[in-house]
């Protein structure tokens, strides 16, 4: 019996194997290694499209990391080659049009009534940015806006009036931060000149969210990863960009380590059971996509609500912060053979439903 091919797809140098950085790719390497499957590396840019169309065409699936935005480039030429393939039969996880319905901002809008929903509004222009962000402040003071389509907190912006006013308008002072900073900072502008600043978001993520801003930040997030409908691990990360500058504490002091978690990690029962049995299914009735259209690895990232006692640590709610679908790494090792199994499981059922590949073009 002929081996699947498997490619393996990210944004590098032509020639390369591996990823140039870690990107804990290896335990997954090692488990496709026990199955029936020949890995086929395919490091992509936008100056080898042919290049890399002619790879595809020659495996049976492919896995995807490249981000939505990356040293100045996003993912236009990419998502035409992966659409293409799929339509060829190749099996792509995860297929851009997945993405576009629960890896980008809007997801936050359009579950916002999900259990792990919060206060959100969506933006389609500036110009509708310029008219309603201003009432939004007006009631709820502090607000975190994200472009629709980003990474490493590319176009995410903790928003705040400087103080309460009669009447927020344009010209109303605000504190803003963003995301990507190292350390807490923050700067002093006007409301219409955060709004000129987040014009040009608008040209590729077509979409800006809003979202209220969680007061428990400094808790951190917990990371769930899913293989399919299946949760199959956490991590407990400690984002500072958007956070309240500290006096009290050293800067770069951080004694809270990131640490990858399997599924049944202790404290954490309540939210894996929301996710599996109410909230990942709710959300693909509502986006129309069978367990089995989920990608075979993405990511949601929770935020701490409300106090209270449930039995799950200091937490009885979480806020979904973000999916993140398109470049998931690196991701809990003890993950990998689920990924890898539920990987060659796709691509088989693709093969058989189609009767065999098309040409890519054809």
């Amino acid at each position: 019996m002929t081996n699947l091919r498997v490619g393996v797809l990210w944004r590098g140098d032509a020639g390369a194997t591996r990823p140039a950085e870690d990107r804990g790719l290896g335990p997954l390497f090692d488990a496709f290694a026990k199955l029936p499957v020949d890995v086929v590396p395919i490091p992509f840019s936008d100056g080898r499209v042919e290049e890399v169309r002619n790879q595809l065409s020659r495996v049976d699936g492919v896995l995807v990391w490249v981000n939505p935005i990356q040293d100045g480039a996003d993912r236009r030429n990419v998502d035409e080659l992966l659409r293409e393939a799929a339509a060829a039969g190749i099996w792509v996880s995860a297929h851009p049009d997945v993405i576009r319905k629960m890896g980008t901002k809007e997801v936050l809008f359009h579950t916002r009534h999900l259990g792990w929903g919060s206060d959100t509004f969506l933006y389609h222009s500036a110009d509708e940015l310029a008219e309603r962000l201003a009432d939004r402040l007006a009631t709820r003071g502090r607000l975190v806006v994200k472009q629709g389509r980003g990474n490493g907190g590319n176009g995410v912006w903790s928003i705040e009036l400087v103080e309460p006013v009669a009447a927020v308008s344009l010209h109303s002072p605000v504190r803003v931060r963003e995301a990507r900073a190292k350390e807490p900072t923050s700067e002093r502008i006007t409301l219409g000149e955060f709004v000129e600043r987040c014009r040009a978001y608008f040209s590729w993520s077509d979409v800006l969210v809003d979202q209220e801003y969680q007061r428990r930040l400094a808790d951190g997030l917990v990371r769930c990863y899913f293989s399919h409908d299946e949760l199959v691990g956490f991590c407990h990360q400690w984002p500072k960009g958007l956070l309240d500058a500290d006096p009290a504490s050293p800067p770069n002091e951080d004694r809270r380590v990131s640490e990858m978690q399997g599924p049944d990690a202790p404290g954490l029962e309540s939210l894996r059971r929301r996710c599996e049995a109410e909230w990942v299914p709710e959300m693909a009735r509502l986006f129309t996509l069978d367990a089995r259209e989920l990608p075979v690895i993405w990511d949601a990232d929770f935020l701490f609500g409300t106090r209270g006692d449930d039995g799950d640590g200091p937490s009885s709610g979480y806020v979904l912060c973000e999916i993140n679908v398109s470049a998931v790494w690196p991701f809990p090792p003890m993950a990998s053979a689920t990924i890898a199994r539920n990987t060659v499981g796709r691509i088989g059922e693709s093969m058989r439903a189609r009767g065999g590949r098309r040409p890519m073009n054809s």
